[in-house]
């Protein structure tokens, strides 16, 4: 059966400088326009972007949730849409991140009563989600299991769940990163651009706990190898000019190349594939301990080996799949010597190809959108509510966090 579907993309366009949430909303939106679905995408501005079956238009998400039989929303959507939804009996399905990330952020920076009034109501907007959403989709293993903990933890299971399938698949869905087979066919067909040779590509990471430094460090402790390091994207200009810095004083400046201008989604798969390697280098953190890091997509849908560091299910999972080293950072001789086992031939890389060519399997592969979204097509075509939407317990959770919170009807402020 055909279904009217509405995405309330945020504040995250899905244009040519869309990033990765918009990027994965809209190959979200692709695969179920394949199904037979009508979809409906609200972004902040209009968009040239075309697909048969998918619509990108500017705002009208009160007009769109009002015409939809389901809603999908990304893991901060205005509360006020989700009420509206929920009190139409929609059928609302949203992916879910507990709100780590969301500290980075620049709104929640320094210290003070008004950042932790502005956390606290983050949180609370987060917790209506999680009791008002038939559906959750998350990224990782890891946030699969912390959602599952949250939904014990806000009253939200229950028997009635775990009698539909003790997998809990009905209320939680794994959706990892990945791609669609048309960026699959768009990516192998597309040349690489001969202007852009690197033999490593950052790829991605403006925030703060994700940082290519250490890979300066590693090419000058690594001469000899003369690897260049494109970053694909420059962080913000008080970042870049220390890290310009930073190799200038290690002696590597030449060695670090950035585009003249902002890269365009359409011309990034020329760009990245003039590479031969990846590198991800984070930090430390909670955040990236829980999530897939959004550009490890490129490592499959390009071909190419992916250098990480070991905080987290971004390490786990390139480990798991064997599509690359996994390192420590903090050392640079090792870092090094990982970067030359992914982009130099010889055995090594030729493991981590072998590995990839498993890994991007258009039906069968970890990065299969098509394969990952089927629970979301079959709960779509059967269009039933959660089990648990008229139980007494559960209304009155979701009355008590209203009353405690009653600004949760009301726009949420920005923090983005």
């Amino acid at each position: 059966m055909s279904r009217r579907i509405g995405i309330l993309a945020g504040p995250y366009p899905v244009d040519d400088q869309l990033g990765g949430i918009g990027l994965r909303l809209w190959e979200m939106a692709q695969v179920l326009a394949d199904a037979g679905h009508r979809v409906t995408i609200c972004a902040p501005r209009a968009s040239d972007f075309t697909h048969p079956g998918v619509s990108v238009v500017a705002g009208g998400e009160k007009e769109t949730v009002a015409a939809s039989d389901a809603v999908i929303t990304t893991d901060l959507p205005d509360t006020q849409l989700l009420l509206d939804a929920y009190e139409r009996g929609t059928l609302l399905i949203a992916e879910n991140a507990p709100p780590i990330e969301h500290l980075h952020f620049d709104a929640f920076t320094g210290s003070g009563a008004e950042v932790e009034a502005l956390y606290r109501d983050t949180v609370a907007r987060w917790r209506l989600q999680l009791l008002l959403s038939d559906h959750l989709l998350v990224r990782s293993e890891a946030e699969r299991a912390s959602t599952l903990g949250a939904l014990v933890a806000a009253g939200r299971m229950s028997a009635l769940h775990h009698r539909a399938g003790a997998d809990l698949a009905d209320l939680v869905s794994l959706v990892p990163i990945g791609y669609n087979r048309h960026s699959l066919h768009t990516a192998d067909t597309a040349a690489a651009r001969e202007d852009a040779e690197c033999e490593v590509l950052w790829n991605g990471g403006v925030w703060d706990y994700c940082r290519p430094d250490p890979v300066l460090l590693a090419l000058a402790a690594d001469p000899t190898s003369a690897f260049r390091l494109r970053l694909l994207y420059a962080p913000p200009p008080d970042r870049l000019e220390g890290l310009l810095a930073r190799a200038d004083d290690l002696g590597v400046a030449e060695r670090v190349l950035l585009p003249e201008e902002p890269v365009a989604h359409r011309a990034r798969d020329g760009w990245v594939k003039a590479a031969r390697a990846v590198v991800i280098t984070g930090e430390r953190t909670a955040e990236n301990m829980t999530c897939h890091r959004l550009r490890l997509r490129d490592a499959a849908l390009y071909r190419l080996p992916v250098v990480v560091d070991g905080y987290g299910a971004t390490g786990d999972l390139v480990a798991a799949l064997g599509i690359g080293p996994v390192i420590d950072p903090n050392h640079p001789q090792a870092l090094a010597a990982a970067l030359r086992h992914a982009a130099c031939d010889g055995s090594e890389r030729d493991g981590y190809l072998a590995a990839l060519d498993t890994a991007r399997s258009p039906r069968h592969g970890r990065f299969a959108l098509e394969r990952h979204l089927a629970p979301l097509l079959h709960l779509l075509e059967s269009g039933h509510r959660a089990p648990d939407r008229t139980d007494r317990h559960h209304q009155a959770a979701i009355h008590t966090l209203l009353t405690c919170h009653p600004g949760l009807r009301e726009q949420a402020p920005a923090v983005i």
